[in-house]
């Protein structure tokens, strides 16, 4: 089967709790009680047993019952079809008639689904920035300490290898009004987890300035730790990681002949507070630059072959060829000496 049917049910909007809800399942049901829970199932396996399916996004009740959908349920289904999160291991066939259940859920709410992205930008590569921004320890209104700062900085200019990079107003826009279940990490480490939107103890927001952090960090050790070393300034700056879906991104001239990227809107994993960044202001894998190079080329219609670099015309325009060419050469160079670290 795949991909479940679509069917139409009463629907909620309310926080969801994925594996309460799994456990409250009966574990004697049939293939049908399954289905009205998820909205995937392998064809191969045992249609009796929950293994066999992914994608629950109905209420159940104490009793086993299976309710109404969970609209938040489903507008995160969605956002693992887009990749988020790791994603969700399902056959690529199978990714619009699980997309189709999931909106039906969605419209039945008067709520507009997300699209499906195209497979190639699921697999885009996941990106790291860090700013160097207001970032303090305080106490909240209840008396425990909070952490409070930004994770992106809009309209501030970074210099990557060789091209520059803002945040636009609203990049994070759309991430936010689907519920993405960020965390904030420290240091990227996932084994060291200072809050959750999910859970409440990670508030996101933006303003005027930026992504605006308010993170509740845990009552450990650790975490007191690098609460005082962000009061005592030895941690002073964020981060956060992305992915760009297709059309987030574009690119124009600068004014001295750089390319610059401008992110407009970007599936967010995690913020976090970091010591030592990779590079300063910016961290960017050579996956990714790699898949920059091929897209640059492709938008700004250069020549892929170092031989044909420079010779694109003459005088002003054929100048401007050359300089880009050059460029070029010197971020392959770079890419094959990443590849050695």
């Amino acid at each position: 089967m795949g991909a479940i049917k679509v069917h139409h049910t009463e629907t909620v909007d309310k926080p969801w709790d994925g594996p309460e809800m799994v456990a409250r399942l009966k574990s004697d049901g049939d293939g049908a009680y399954y289905q009205r829970m998820y909205a995937w199932v392998d064809p191969e396996g045992d249609p009796t047993a929950k293994s066999a399916y992914k994608l629950p996004h109905h209420m159940v009740d104490a009793e086993g019952n299976v309710g109404a959908a969970n609209v938040r349920a489903c507008v995160a289904g969605i956002a693992a079809l887009n990749g988020a999160r790791g994603g969700v291991q399902i056959p690529d066939d199978d990714r619009e008639g699980v997309w189709r259940h999931l909106a039906a859920h969605l419209k039945d709410a008067g709520v507009t689904p997300p699209d499906l992205r195209a497979l190639a930008m699921v697999g885009a590569p996941v990106e790291r920035r860090a700013f160097t921004a207001e970032m303090r320890a305080e106490a909240s209104a209840d008396g425990r300490p909070r952490l409070v700062g930004y994770a992106a900085v809009f309209n501030q200019r970074a210099l990557i290898w060789d091209f520059y990079e803002e945040v636009a107003p609203g990049a994070f826009r759309r991430a936010l009004a689907e519920g993405q279940d960020v965390v904030a990490l420290w240091n990227h480490d996932t084994n060291f987890v200072l809050g959750r939107a999910r859970a409440g103890t990670l508030h996101l927001e933006e303003d005027e300035r930026g992504l605006r952090v308010e993170i509740l960090p845990p009552e450990t050790q650790w975490a007191r730790d690098l609460m005082e070393s962000i009061r005592r300034g030895d941690v002073t700056q964020m981060s956060f990681s992305f992915r760009v879906p297709e059309g987030g991104d574009e690119w124009r001239t600068a004014e001295d002949g750089k390319l610059v990227r401008r992110l407009l809107d970007v599936d967010l994993f995690d913020v976090s507070p970091v010591t030592f960044p990779a590079y300063p202001q910016t961290e960017i894998g050579v996956r990714a630059l790699e898949a920059w190079l091929a897209d640059l080329r492709r938008k700004a219609a250069l020549p892929a072959q170092a031989g044909a670099e420079g010779r694109a015309g003459e005088g002003e325009a054929g100048n401007g060829q050359a300089r880009q060419g050059r460029r070029w050469r010197v971020l392959r160079a770079k890419v094959e000496i990443a590849k050695r670290l």
